[in-house]
């Protein structure tokens, strides 16, 4: 396998339980199919094959994975080549940036730490793993990482338990120190095209360091260290001169899907975020596996692609380099737009407000996944658009069945447990009822009937497989 051979890997359906939020189990006939009225035809792409370097990259990471976690490679590829190649691009068709966060969820013991390994490879071959970090302590970490280098790259294992932190530290008090985080993160996540403004302390201390170091190379007559010293002061003032914060997350189901409710969506940290779930909690392993090493030419192309002097502050200061759009892509993603004002209205009469403003604010995910793509290339084609629209289409829909799911236990039982169902299918090797009940903390007894009536409106099928160990058959669900 090298870098251009993209693996074998099924179909992923996008518009698999895509819409079900009815009010009952009973098909709307007056309401048009989302899918049949989608702005654009993505029938023929596959979302797990990302189009051009982007793709390439992916497949390179899933090369250095035992167990398959393709999921996982793609949206690690695309966080990745988003800081990578971020700092030096600008999209010339609006304010959009390649920083990204993503929430990468998957079985313990399937192979998570060999994609966060390839991510990190991926960020030294270009130069930039000054800027990465492994973990997020408080929001006053998040400040110092910030004047260090002009990037934070966060690659975080096990952000699940972070999240629940952070969030009975909002609820209960205790913890000051977290509180402050997902607001620090949404402040600096939405300036990397503006500027940081910093709080009296940090600029006080800040003009002590600067100055002092200013004096230092005026003395040494470094020209070098003096004009950089004399930016950072005018950044204490101007604030923080297009800070680019990223998240990469990994984390289990059973830490995560539990926090994924109307609150945290609507509040922008996860709602913002790419959800990527690996449905198959059991991958069979790759025999005679071998890591595939990074062919030379994607590690040149890595390097360019960032702009980044290695060996000093992770930063970018030059002039940009454009990404224009093609009139196709344009105008596709302004459909896409009102498509997804369209559906956010429709979805509102289903599954309430977070869905909303999960929906709304996919069109900024979509013009950042189709941005990244764009970037290798030097413009933004309506390929890089349509495969940016189903991906994210897709993911969208699958957070806001959970968040419906979690907020709708109580009232709603029977179609919370549908759409949390929906989410574990595995739709290469199917699932067990029984496995869906396990995850569920229910009886086989009671998921059973419920799949069932979602077999009879097409929204799953099942096929029945043998035990091999036990030689029973048991029914495996599908998404239709």
């Amino acid at each position: 396998m090298n870098d251009d051979t993209p693996g074998e890997f099924a179909d992923f359906d996008v518009d698999a339980g895509a819409d079900f939020f009815p009010d009952n189990y009973a098909p709307e006939p007056e309401t048009p199919e989302p899918s049949e009225t989608l702005p654009l035809d993505v029938s023929d792409l596959d979302l797990l094959s990302p189009p051009g370097f982007v793709g390439q990259v992916a497949n390179w990471i899933d090369a250095q994975c035992r167990y398959p976690r393709r999921r996982l490679a793609v949206a690690t590829a695309l966080v990745s080549c988003g800081n990578i190649g971020g700092l030096r691009h600008v999209d010339e068709r609006g304010d959009v940036t390649a920083n990204m966060l993503a929430f990468c969820v998957s079985a313990s013991a399937t192979g998570k730490e060999a994609v966060q390994q390839a991510a990190a490879t991926l960020h030294r071959a270009a130069g930039i793993h000054y800027a990465v970090q492994g973990g997020i302590k408080s929001e006053q970490e998040i400040m110092r990482n910030l004047l260090d280098h002009q990037a934070a790259f966060y690659i975080v294992d096990e952000i699940g338990i972070f999240l629940a932190k952070v969030r009975n530290a909002q609820k209960r008090g205790g913890a000051a120190y977290l509180e402050g985080v997902f607001a620090a993160i949404m402040a600096t996540y939405s300036k990397a095209n503006g500027n940081l403004l910093l709080q009296g302390d940090t600029k006080r201390e800040l003009r002590r360091i600067y100055g002092a170091s200013l004096s230092k190379a005026q003395d040494d007559g470094d020209a070098g260290r003096e004009e950089a010293a004399q930016r950072m002061l005018r950044m204490v003032d101007d604030g923080l001169e297009r800070p680019f914060l990223s998240v990469m997350g990994f984390t289990t189901p059973s830490t995560f899907d539990g926090s994924m409710d109307g609150e945290t969506a609507t509040q922008g940290f996860v709602g913002r975020a790419i959800v990527v779930n690996e449905p198959d909690i059991n991958p069979s392993p790759r025999l005679g596996f071998r890591k595939v090493k990074m062919p030379l030419q994607m590690a040149m192309r890595l390097s360019a692609l960032s702009g980044i002097e290695p060996g000093g502050r992770v930063e970018y200061f030059g002039d940009k380099v454009e990404i224009r759009t093609n009139p196709d892509a344009d105008e596709a993603l302004d459909a896409v737009l009102l498509w997804l004002i369209s559906y956010a209205d429709e979805m509102h009469e289903h599954a309430g407000e977070a869905a909303v403003a999960m929906i709304r604010r996919s069109f900024e995910m979509v013009s950042k996944i189709s941005f990244i793509l764009s970037i290798p290339e030097g413009v933004r084609t309506l390929e890089h658009v349509r495969w940016a629209f189903a991906y994210v289409r897709a993911e969208v829909d699958s957070k806001v069945k959970l968040v419906f799911a979690n907020d709708n236990a109580k009232v709603r039982p029977e179609e919370a447990i549908a759409a949390r169902a929906l989410n574990m299918l595995d739709p290469e090797k199917g699932t067990t009822t029984g496995a869906i009940a396990n995850r569920m903390r229910l009886k086989a007894a009671d998921v059973e009937p419920i799949l069932e009536k979602m077999a009879e409106q097409n929204l799953v099928r099942f096929e029945y497989s043998k035990n091999t160990r036990q030689g029973k058959k048991a029914k495996r669900w599908y998404p239709v």
